[in-house]
């Protein structure tokens, strides 16, 4: 399953067939490299974080930040406060039809602040 969730993200034209996106589950990744292997995939998911009491989203449309949010938060603001909650735990799944966008930043300029 490893070989075909890195595979999945990086072969070909970048985009993973639609029937392995169904089944793909980037959250044994850190949220970091979740959030670049979806990017880098082209596909649109959620990603749902959760650290004791709080819960937040991040949703990604075709390959591009579209939207995050918490209970306190929401848009670029919210998706500092999630990268920021340490031990939190994550999990994806395909996003078909995603709420409106709240991101002022570029995805770029995100994947350059969230490396490593």
């Amino acid at each position: 399953m490893n070989m075909q969730r890195a595979n999945g993200g990086h072969s070909g034209n970048g985009n993973a067939p639609e029937n392995l996106s169904e089944v793909m589950d980037y959250s044994s990744y850190d949220l970091r490299t979740t959030i670049r292997l979806i990017v880098m995939s082209g596909e649109s998911r959620r990603i749902s974080v959760k650290r004791g009491s709080k819960k937040g989203s991040i949703y990604i449309q075709h390959g591009e930040i579209y939207m995050a949010q918490t209970d306190e938060s929401v848009g670029d603001e919210a998706f500092f406060e999630i990268l920021a909650w340490d031990k939190a735990i994550h999990s994806d799944a395909p996003q078909e039809i995603p709420p409106e966008s709240n991101m002022r930043i570029s995805t770029q300029v995100f994947l350059d602040l969230i490396q490593k």
